[in-house]
């Protein structure tokens, strides 16, 4: 009796490590903080929320300069993520094409702004939930 008591111990240890779902680690899904840096207005953090199906990335993100900023055209794949966001800033709508290499619950990456010709460095965090 004991040996199937144990046995049937050490089944359930092993079908709750295979049935354990997947850490944050492995996406991008939740709460980041991000860093950017701008020659012209110094380091700026903001807030990203993003939400992952598969590779599709959607979301939103507080802007230091900008609140409510949708995202689209999200894609994680191979550790790589890439979005776009359509910032309006006095009267104007600028298109950011981020970019990041993810790591575990960090990232770092580069937003472009074509129409300034600018690209700008940053640094995220994912936040605990």
């Amino acid at each position: 009796m004991y040996r199937a008591l144990r046995g049937f111990g050490l089944f359930l240890t092993m079908l709750t490590l295979t049935a354990a779902p997947a850490s944050a680690q492995d996406g991008v899904a939740g709460t980041w903080i991000m860093t950017i840096t701008s020659p012209e207005m110094g380091s700026m953090q903001s807030e990203f929320v993003f939400e992952q199906d598969g590779t599709a990335v959607t979301g939103t993100a507080e802007l230091q300069i900008v609140e409510d900023v949708e995202i689209s055209d999200g894609l994680y794949e191979d550790g790589v993520l890439s979005f776009l966001m359509h910032v309006s800033m006095e009267g104007q709508w600028f298109t950011v094409e981020m970019e990041a290499d993810v790591d575990g619950d960090e990232m770092t990456g580069e937003a472009y702004v074509p129409e300034m010709g600018a690209g700008m460095p940053f640094t995220a965090k994912r936040q605990d939930d």
